[in-house]
């Protein structure tokens, strides 16, 4: 077996396992970044422009791997993933071995499976899509619909798999909303003549200029904000689709009909891990996300030089998990400068 020894293992080459790999790397550490997709980036290449400034994806990632010094690895299928004396041990798919004292799980989320909400149409409507296949739209330039033509009038339903008891997910993924509004807005900017709906249990944007992104998709944009939860989708023969749901503030049904309807898919956590690392799951939350949601992320009995950054500890903007995978990137050097002293103190 090929052996590849080093100071940290980062899981996962999105966002966060960039930006933590790029510290580290960038200080002098042998980072070896560890990707299961052909191509790093992680959830950046399935965007199209971010929120809230709308800046391209392509160039926010070009910009982390050009600044990355990390050893990034792609098409890496782990096999096994062990605690050992000094450390981890890991094996991929080649019988490749990599070793480290410090483990750092940056393997993000999966969005919601918006299969599991069938009154919403996904999946028997071809007009009914989620908010990744509509990125995958902006960047093909392609936002026809399934009869070839311009929309005229397009609906977001948001929270779709959160905050949903029938499906298991109480919590929020707290970016679907500011999703949706920068969704609509590159939408009416494509295309000015589109009548946008968004229906909504109710807005929650905590988010630094998100709200102004909201006042922007009202007063610049025309979109309309609908206070209503839909509760089914119907399709008429010219396949538009007609809409049903409570308006919640006027307190009585109502209905819409519109050519194309975009379901704001939640964020799942990803269960890969769990399944290569025995015991890995008591590091799981009542919410299925890793780590405590607390200060210090760590429980008191969590494996030493075992580290979580970005959206595997819970729903995060790119900035939210940039900013987490720094911190983190900041307590693996804490810990690997404590355990390079400690092993220069022993006797020879």
């Amino acid at each position: 077996m090929n052996n590849v020894n080093c100071d940290c293992i980062i899981i996962g080459s999105g966002p966060a396992g960039l930006k933590a790999g790029s510290i580290l790397s960038n200080n002098g550490y042998k980072v070896s970044i560890l990707e299961k997709e052909k191509i790093p980036g992680g959830k950046l290449n399935t965007w199209h422009e971010l929120f809230p400034h709308h800046e391209t994806a392509r160039n926010i990632l070009e910009r982390m791997l050009a600044e990355n010094k990390s050893d990034i690895r792609t098409a890496v299928n782990l096999k096994s993933i062990a605690r050992t004396k000094s450390g981890y041990s890991l094996t991929d798919q080649n019988n490749i071995g990599y070793k480290a004292p410090a483990l750092v799980i940056a393997t993000g989320f999966l969005p919601f499976d918006a299969l599991r909400k069938e009154e919403y149409g996904y999946g028997i409507y071809k007009n009914v899509i989620t908010s990744v296949d509509l990125e995958n739209r902006f960047r093909n330039n392609n936002l026809l619909d399934t009869v070839g033509k311009i929309p005229e009038k397009v609906a977001f339903i948001h929270c779709v798999g959160s905050r949903d008891i029938k499906v298991g997910n109480e919590f929020c993924s707290a970016n679907c909303c500011i999703t949706g509004i920068k969704q609509a807005i590159e939408l009416k900017k494509m295309l000015p003549r589109l009548q946008v709906y968004c229906l909504y249990m109710d807005l929650r944007l905590g988010g630094r200029f998100f709200e102004d992104c909201y006042k922007n998709a009202q007063i610049d944009h025309k979109i309309q904000f609908i206070r209503g939860r839909l509760s089914e989708t119907n399709e008429n023969a010219d396949h538009t689709l007609v809409l049903r749901y409570e308006d919640t503030l006027a307190g009585k049904p109502a209905k819409v009909t519109v050519d194309l309807v975009i379901l704001l898919v939640g964020m799942q956590p990803d269960p890969s891990i769990t399944q290569l690392m025995p015991g890995i799951d008591v590091e799981i939350g009542t919410d299925g996300f890793f780590g405590t949601g607390r200060i210090y992320q760590k429980r008191s009995d969590t494996p030493e030089g075992l580290f979580f950054a970005g959206s595997c500890t819970g729903p995060k903007s790119i900035t939210q998990s940039t900013d987490e995978a720094a911190e983190i990137a900041f307590r693996v050097n804490e810990f690997l400068k404590k355990k390079i002293t400690n092993q220069s103190a022993v006797p020879a």
